[in-house]
C-alpha cells in the first residue's frame, strides 16, 4: 500500500492545472535546448538536458493520471447457511492510481538524476553517497515511500540549485539569477511536501511553491531566448 496524502477537497482537481503548466514549461525548455543543440552539436549536455526535461514532463503527465478513477465489475460470494449468494457489483479500482503514482515517482527521480549527472557527475564522492542512499531506499521503500520520495528529489535538486547560485555569483546575469531561484524554490517545495502529515493545507502550499519555481524557470529561459535574439 502506498503511503499517499491527498490534497484538501476544495483543492482537488485544481492541481491538475499546475501540473499542465509545468508540462508546458518543461516541453518548451526541451524544445529550446534541443534546437540549441542542433546549432551547437559539440555541446552534448544540451541534448541530455532536453531529454531530462522531457522525462520530467512525462512525470507530471503520470501524476495527472492519478486523478482519474477506474471502476471494475467483480463477483461477490456470500454464504447464507446451506445456500450461497453470488452477485456482481461495481467497485473502485486503485490500479490506475498506483501505476500513475509509481510512474510519477520513477520519472521524477530519473529526470532530476539526469540533470544531476549533467552538472554534478564529476563529484564522485557525492555519487557514491547517493548510491548508498538509494540502497537504503530500496530497503525501506514500502513503509516510508512518500517521505523518502520527496527527500530523494530534494537531494537531487539541491546540488543543481547550488551550482546555479554559484554560476550567478560568477556572472551576475539576470537569467542565471532566475534559474538559481527557480531550482532553489523547486527544492524548497519538496521539503514542503514532506510536511504533508501536519495538515492537508500544506499540500496547497507545496504546490504553490513548486508552481512559482516553474514560473521562474520559464521566465529564465524566455529571457535567454529574448537576449539571444537581441544579440543576433
Amino acid at each position: 500500500m502506498l503511503n499517499i496524502l491527498f490534497s484538501p477537497q476544495w483543492f482537488s482537481g485544481r492541481d491538475i492545472l499546475i501540473d499542465i503548466f509545468s508540462i508546458i514549461v518543461l516541453l518548451t525548455i526541451a524544445f529550446v535546448t534541443f534546437r540549441y543543440h542542433r546549432l551547437n552539436k559539440g555541446q552534448k549536455k544540451h541534448i541530455y538536458f532536453s531529454l531530462a526535461t522531457v522525462v520530467l514532463a512525462l512525470s507530471f503527465l503520470a501524476k495527472i493520471i492519478t486523478n482519474f478513477t477506474l471502476y471494475e465489475q467483480v463477483y461477490k460470494i456470500v454464504p447464507l447457511g446451506i445456500f450461497t449468494l453470488t452477485y456482481t457489483t461495481v467497485q473502485y479500482s486503485d490500479t490506475l492510481f498506483l501505476i500513475g503514482t509509481l510512474l510519477y515517482r520513477f520519472l521524477t527521480l530519473l529526470g532530476f538524476y539526469l540533470l544531476f549527472r549533467i552538472y554534478c557527475g564529476k563529484q564522485s564522492w557525492y555519487l557514491d553517497a547517493l548510491m548508498i542512499y538509494f540502497i537504503i531506499i530500496a530497503m525501506y521503500f514500502t513503509s516510508h515511500a512518500y517521505y523518502i520520495f520527496h527527500l530523494t528529489t530534494f537531494i537531487l535538486i539541491l546540488p543543481l540549485a547550488w551550482r546555479y547560485v554559484f554560476n550567478y555569483r560568477q556572472t551576475k546575469d539576470k537569467a542565471a539569477q532566475l534559474l538559481a531561484w527557480s531550482f532553489s524554490i523547486i527544492a524548497i517545495s519538496q521539503l514542503a511536501f514532506i510536511l504533508l502529515s501536519i495538515d492537508k493545507i500544506v499540500y496547497v502550499l507545496a504546490e504553490g511553491i513548486q508552481f512559482i519555481g516553474y514560473v521562474l524557470l520559464l521566465l529564465s529561459f524566455l529571457m535567454v531566448r529574448f537576449y539571444g535574439k537581441k544579440k543576433k
